[in-house]
């Protein structure tokens, strides 16, 4: 085992989240970010190793989570409408 899986193991065990919401807030945490360039050029490993230390060690994480909601939520409130052009007969 790495220091790195080390060091991630005793912050998740030290954390005030339990485990499986660490996971379920690692797994939102991709999903807001999977168009942001640092987390498209890594490999899946190290994206979910990335998210789940973002997750563990931030402690603004929550927060930073729901200005990326909210700017998600902007932004497709914001995209125009698409029109389809189709003829029922």
């Amino acid at each position: 085992m790495t220091s790195t899986e080390m060091q991630l193991r005793e912050a998740v065990s030290s954390s005030k989240l339990g485990r499986y919401e660490i996971v379920a807030l690692s797994f939102e945490w991709i999903l807001l970010n999977k168009q942001n360039e640092d987390f498209r050029k890594l490999t899946e490993t190290k994206l979910i190793n990335k998210a789940l230390t973002d997750v563990v060690t931030d402690v603004d994480i929550l927060e930073k989570m729901e200005k990326l909601r909210k700017k998600k939520k902007k932004e497709i409130e914001h995209e125009p409408a698409i029109e389809t052009n189709s003829k029922n007969k």
